[in-house]
């Protein structure tokens, strides 16, 4: 009986080595030991190798591997660069005849898309291409009349991801890309606030706009702020009125300006004063037809009310305007041609009258007096310096700035100083 479990034994290790090739001993001169990875010896206990930083096709060994990623043509592929053409038909072949009916990229006719997209792209949308008829192009046009020419170019897919142009220039916003906006060229120039000529007075450098929305009191003729007396055909120089150098900028305050006769203003710096804004009008050619022209038919640059108010007073040579807390005053108006009376309501831009020289019998320049009383909350009227609120409303009716002349002072003194006569008389 052990004898024949002996043999039985042996029979089983027999059929067992018959399953290898054979059974290797060291120096049996059988094939070379199979030699593992190289790599470091890890020791008992220690971690084992970190994962793989690619994905292994097949990590289990079981033979279940994913697809091949898909290298077609398909239309389901994103399109990762700028449009170059018309897309290449699932063919392989490029339609070189624009003129059918038919776009390059008709899909496949009545075939269900079973690609697989390849890993790591992104699905962007869904797929519109199964079961859609051979001679249905797949981006339909929004014009789907029947009268459309067959010579139309297929239109650009309604799906496609492919928005960068390389031939359109970026938006006119796109920073670095626009141009600074040109300078605005000034309306007009204009010296300083109380910068008068040279030994004509002591000028108000108050800089405050008294009247910050009143129209400017010329209607629409060029308009030139300066003095009446110290100027050509004034009374201090003679010449002629007429003279172009009397129209032309910067313009000039003459508020506080010398006088004999008793006129005074809490803002001026010396007593005897002018009062006003003396305002130039039109040009030498329109200067020398209105001189022309009999007093009472003069109506070429129109004087319109600065706010809304109400006509207060009309003197002999004299207009004033009230409204609220402040008075206008007009002088040297044609006062044959007024187009308001006394207790007359005006709106701001009505016409008042017209530019001329009435004085009341005493001899003046063809221009506009201008002046602000302001109630001072004491039951009087202050004459403010109107200069600051003429710029800015001069500014208002030419739409545009005006230029300050910085360097004022410099100028001032390049011009000889006026010595007043003793005894001389001013009263304009």
């Amino acid at each position: 009986m052990i004898q024949t479990r002996s043999l039985l034994l042996g029979a089983a290790a027999l059929l067992t080595l018959s399953a290898c090739d054979f059974i290797r001993f060291p120096g049996d001169g059988g094939p070379p030991p199979v030699t593992p990875d190289s790599g470091p010896a890890v020791p008992p206990g220690a971690p084992g190798p970190p994962p793989p930083s690619a994905p292994v096709a097949d990590p289990y060994g079981d033979g279940d591997q994913p697809s091949a990623p898909d290298t077609s043509t398909d239309t389901d592929t994103p399109d990762t660069g700028p449009d170059t053409g018309p897309d290449t038909p699932d063919t392989g072949t490029v339609d070189t005849d624009p003129g059918t009916d038919t776009p390059a990229d008709t899909p496949d006719s009545d075939v269900p898309d079973t690609d697989t997209d390849a890993p790591g792209t992104v699905d962007t949308g869904p797929d519109t291409s199964t079961d859609t008829p051979a001679d249905t192009p797949a981006d339909t046009p929004d014009d789907t009349s029947a009268d459309t020419p067959p010579d139309t170019p297929p239109s650009t897919p309604d799906d496609s991801t492919d928005t960068a142009d390389t031939d359109t220039a970026p938006p006119a916003d796109t920073p670095g890309t626009t141009e600074p906006p040109a300078p605005v060229e000034p309306a007009f120039s204009f010296y300083s606030p109380g910068a008068l000529l040279p030994g004509t007075g002591e000028g108000a450098e108050a800089e405050m706009i008294f009247a910050p929305d009143m129209v400017f009191p010329i209607k629409d003729s060029p308009a030139y702020l300066q003095s009446m007396v110290f100027t050509f055909g004034g009374g201090m120089v003679g010449g002629d009125q007429c003279d172009a150098r009397n129209f032309d900028y910067p313009w000039r305050d003459n508020f506080c300006e010398t006088r004999t006769s008793n006129r005074n203003s809490a803002y001026c710096p010396i007593s005897r004063i002018h009062q006003g804004q003396d305002i130039r009008v039109g040009t030498p050619e329109s200067c020398r037809a209105e001189r022309s022209t009999p007093a009472a038919d003069r109506t070429a640059h129109e004087v319109v009310a600065v706010e809304d108010g109400i006509i207060s007073n009309v003197g002999s040579y004299s207009v004033n305007l009230r409204s609220g807390g402040r008075i206008y005053k007009y002088l040297h108006l044609n006062m044959k041609k007024l187009a308001v009376s006394i207790g007359d309501t005006v709106q701001a831009g009505d016409t008042i009258g017209y530019v001329s020289n009435d004085f009341g019998g005493t001899p003046t320049v063809l221009h506009l007096h201008f002046e602000i009383t302001q109630n001072n909350g004491n039951g009087g009227w202050d004459y403010v310096p109107p200069y600051t609120s003429l710029v800015a409303a001069y500014e208002r009716r030419e739409n545009g700035p005006g230029e300050l002349i910085d360097d004022g002072d410099v100028a001032i003194a390049s011009v000889p100083a006026f010595v007043i006569p003793e005894g001389a008389e001013i009263i304009e």
